[in-house]
């Protein structure tokens, strides 16, 4: 816990900018997946080509769980997570999955010049070709803006994961960064320019989650707890190359197995053009895994390297936000399998405070 209340509050003061944002009816909110070994922006959506994957045959498969709401009132905010996961028929996975997840999330001093408190409810409904069920959650929460449109949204919240498994309720603590397009924003997102420059961070993909189980659906059990924490920054030496990496950090288990994963990733992304609404970039990475599995006196440890590079294009919403589509490749030198994909996703953009 002291180790995911250090990571928020450094995200939180690693911004140089002072911003004074107005919560407003109108705005737009959008929010995706929170954790990707590509040096892309997923989140969105994401179609992939597997070859050679594993002992099984290729295979083809289409993930899609963006999550969207509606400023009704500068304080109520409205809106759903929609997921879908499709799968090509083969021996190992024949089947698909469908899911909503509603939410209302409402803003207790949405007057604030920066800091916004809320109380948020929502539901998740999953129907799959296996299994139908359905959970909750309802927390408070806050909502900090880095930069115009980027709220850096910590929610702690109690889990109910599956309603049909009866005394499994959790308690989860979690950060992330999400988009607001207040109406003055979506007015100049056609034409925004971006203000890419010697500073610039890009933070995309970057979150925190600590989840703990507050009572146990097996009688004798302990708890599964876990901690991920997922750090990604990119520092922009000009305004076309940026130079940086990711980490990931697992934690999970509990008095009878224990799993840890510890992830590096160094990346680097080069834009071919600049200044104007829609950039074409080339980024690469290399992928490191490390996966330590303890159950009882058997522990099991497991390696895995992987080479990606993509080219893609962001349309700039502002000169803080852009929507990234990327066609990509990742080759895992382990199983010697590659990966094609087009990724869909929203990059988020810290630039230099403005010297006046």
């Amino acid at each position: 816990m002291k180790r995911f209340t250090l990571f928020s509050l450094v995200l939180l003061l690693c911004c140089p900018l002072w911003v004074h944002a107005q919560l407003s009816k109108g705005t737009w909110y959008a929010s995706g997946s929170i954790y990707s070994p590509l040096p892309v922006a997923q989140g969105l959506a994401g179609l992939s080509y597997f070859e050679e994957f594993g002992p099984v045959e290729d295979l083809f498969s289409l993930n899609f769980s963006p999550e969207f709401g509606y400023f009704f009132s500068k304080r109520l905010l409205v809106g759903s997570r929609v997921t879908a996961s499709l799968y090509s028929k083969n021996d190992a996975f024949d089947g698909n999955a469908i899911g909503l997840a509603p939410f209302a999330r409402y803003y207790l001093n949405p007057q604030s010049s920066n800091n916004h408190f809320f109380v948020n409810a929502q539901f998740n409904l999953l129907f799959s070709s296996e299994n139908n069920f359905g959970g909750a959650n309802a927390g408070v929460g806050l909502t900090h803006f880095l930069a115009p449109g980027i709220g850096l949204d910590a929610y702690l919240a109690v889990i109910e994961p599956d309603f049909q498994i009866r005394r499994n309720t959790q308690l989860g603590l979690s950060t992330s960064l999400n988009v607001y397009l207040n109406p003055e924003m979506r007015g100049t997102r056609k034409t925004a320019l971006p203000n890419l420059q010697r500073g610039t961070l890009l933070i995309g993909g970057t979150s925190a989650r600590a989840q703990f189980g507050i009572t146990s659906p097996r009688p004798g059990a302990a708890n599964v707890n876990s901690l991920t924490i997922a750090p990604n920054l990119l520092y922009f030496v000009n305004s076309r190359f940026g130079l940086g990496g990711a980490v990931a950090l697992g934690l999970s288990g509990n008095q009878d197995f224990s799993t840890t994963l510890i992830g590096l990733s160094p990346r680097v992304r080069y834009y071919l053009n600049t200044d104007q609404h829609r950039l074409l970039f080339l980024s690469g990475a290399y992928q490191y895994d490390r996966i330590k599995a303890k159950f009882n006196e058997l522990e099991q440890n497991r390696v895995t390297s992987r080479a990606i590079l993509a080219l893609g294009l962001n349309s700039f919403f502002n000169s803080n936000l852009a929507l990234e589509l990327a066609p990509n490749v990742n080759y895992n030198f382990d199983d010697e399998s590659l990966r094609v994909g087009l990724d869909l996703g929203i990059q988020f953009f810290l630039n230099p405070k403005q010297k006046e």
